[in-house]
């Protein structure tokens, strides 16, 4: 899968979307789709948020 860039539509941050096929295992959202991403400012943390969510906070550039 490609990176592509997204904007955080909140802060203006840039972040890297690595894959956007992530399967949450946790008990209570077993089977929920996430996102996977980082950000160009901190380039080795590692950020997961909700698919549905992260559309809404975030828009393509």
């Amino acid at each position: 899968m490609s990176s592509k860039k997204f904007r955080n539509i909140k802060n203006g941050n840039i972040y890297d979307v690595i894959r956007e096929d992530v399967i949450n295992c946790t008990n209570a959202n077993d089977g929920e789709v996430m996102v996977l991403y980082k950000s160009e400012n901190y380039p080795d943390k590692i950020f997961v948020r909700e698919k549905s969510e992260f559309y809404i906070k975030f828009t393509e550039i």
